[in-house]
């Protein structure tokens, strides 16, 4: 019996082994698919599985396919030839859904941190390229993969750049009324502030033209 279980434990790992990538690019594919399905109705719903599992999905996204692309960065050539194409392909993925690029306005101050994944995931896929060319059955595959890694930079890019136009600090510093320069108190139209300026005004008035001042009685 436990001869059996070993047996059966031993394939298991060895059928995960080898379909790991294929599964986990499905597992972030899925992942993409539900965020540009559902990523929209967040605005208009209020339940709370629906928000949990959006926000599992919008951090999952990034976590799975980060992953994936240093676990093809780590395989040999002749393990998957389609390495060379899933690479640009889990890029675009990187670069996220339109209707969900930020999960929480504070998001958006993390536009830096994704200015550098943007960086360091280009030039792992770019190893992986390098990596993978090896003048074979990959040549069939050069032209649609930088297709798609153009494409998947572009993308990145691209939430890279709504997060920084949605930050914080850059609307704040784009609009006028919000600057601190602009901030300030205008007291010039209060007419709180215009009674209590008279009221001085007429005191010094009468103090310099030596009328008895009397007491201002206000009725409420």
């Amino acid at each position: 019996m436990r001869g059996g279980n070993h047996l059966a434990m031993k394939s298991l790992v060895r059928l995960v082994n080898e379909w790991e990538i294929q599964l986990l690019v499905l597992v972030s594919f899925t992942l993409q698919l539900f965020l540009f399905s559902v990523g929209s109705l967040r605005r208009r719903s209020s339940s709370v599985v629906l928000t949990v599992l959006l926000w599992l999905s919008y951090l999952g996204a990034d976590l799975v396919a980060a992953y994936v692309l240093g676990l093809i960065s780590r395989q040999e050539v002749s393990t998957h030839h389609l390495s060379f194409l899933w690479a640009p392909f889990l890029l675009i993925h990187l670069g996220g859904q339109d209707t969900i690029t930020a999960f929480a306005i504070q998001d958006n101050n993390l536009w830096v941190r994704h200015l550098l994944n943007l960086v360091v995931q280009m030039s792992l896929t770019l190893y992986i390229f390098w990596k993978s060319f090896d003048g074979g059955p990959n040549m069939k595959l050069l032209s649609p993969s930088i297709l798609l890694f153009v494409t998947g930079i572009i993308k990145y890019w691209e939430r890279t750049w709504a997060l920084w136009c949605g930050s914080l600090r850059n609307i704040r510093d784009s609009d006028p009324c919000l600057a601190p320069s602009e901030t300030s108190i205008d007291t010039s139209s209060d007419p709180v502030f215009s009674a209590l300026r008279s009221e001085k005004a007429m005191r010094h008035f009468f103090l310099a033209s030596g009328a008895p001042l009397q007491p201002l009685a206000i009725g409420i």
